[in-house]
């Protein structure tokens, strides 16, 4: 079997237990492996914005999909292209911010490729419930904070490609939950009534962004690898020529791979990929 290009989940699978960084053994391999002529392209829930400083320094990768399969990003320009997007209308996005905003909720509103927050919780950011491998971007001062969120997307047009919430408070949690669901734009990650929530689009579907890509390059399905250790990449690792589970994913997402590497905290996408670049 020729691999012609891998995909990588991040959090999990390339970067390090703190979802900040990249092993020198991962950044070597995947360095090997492009230049090689092999295309890797990171495959993640993450919007772009998001991608820490380890992986932007890593040259060479070209592609990239995002926010589970929301966009499917051409990085060669001076500017990202989206070769495909499945987003949140905007008369819908701004009915699901009218729900969110106003009520001191952490909310992380990916969008155009970076996060949309309110102007006060962006500023505050340290009195808000931030997860520990956010806190960077923060410190940063990336994206951007608005006075109102809905009216600002209503305003410049903007679909949502994906909302995490974290720390809700318990008080408001089942209704929200309701609200948004009522819409009827939403899917969610994980489903459940709870503190934290993650949703993109009802249609969402990284399959189908990954085989819009694979077409782009002209490349097969039995071509490509997937290496990942969540329910979002295990449609993948079914589907593609290889895939692979990380050694810290569940024993359900291990029993569809092909193969099983070491977990993230070993090294395992050098493992993998040295698999690859040795066989």
């Amino acid at each position: 079997m020729t691999i012609k290009a891998i995909l990588l989940d991040l959090d999990g699978t390339t970067l390090k237990p703190n979802k900040i960084n990249i092993s020198p053994e991962n950044q070597a391999a995947i360095q090997n492996a492009l230049q090689r002529g092999i295309k890797v392209i990171p495959c993640t829930g993450r919007v772009l914005d998001m991608f820490p400083a380890d992986l932007e320094n890593i040259k060479g990768i070209e592609y990239a999909v995002t926010c589970h399969g929301g966009r499917v990003l051409d990085l060669t320009g001076s500017a990202p292209k989206s070769l495909y997007q499945n987003l949140i209308s905007v008369e819908k996005s701004v009915e699901i911010l009218e729900i969110i905003e106003n009520k001191g909720i952490y909310c992380e509103v990916a969008a155009a490729n970076t996060i949309y927050m309110e102007k006060e919780i962006w500023q505050n950011w340290k009195n808000y419930p931030v997860p520990a491998h956010h806190v960077w971007y923060l410190e940063q001062k990336r994206g951007l904070g608005v006075d109102c969120l809905s009216r600002y997307f209503k305003e410049n047009g903007l679909e949502i490609n994906k909302v995490n919430i974290y720390g809700m408070a318990e008080a408001l949690q089942a209704d929200i939950y309701q609200r948004l669901n009522a819409t009827g734009a939403i899917r969610h990650t994980n489903e459940g009534v709870g503190p934290d929530l993650e949703f993109s689009a009802a249609a969402i579907c990284k399959k189908e962004a990954v085989q819009v890509l694979l077409r782009h390059l002209n490349i097969l399905p039995e071509e490509a690898m997937i290496i990942g250790d969540s329910s979002s990449d295990v449609e993948l690792i079914r589907w593609l020529g290889w895939g692979v589970a990380m050694g810290n994913a569940p024993d359900w997402i291990k029993q569809d791979a092909d193969s099983v590497t070491l977990p993230c905290q070993e090294n395992g996408v050098a493992a993998a990929i040295n698999q690859v670049l040795e066989g």
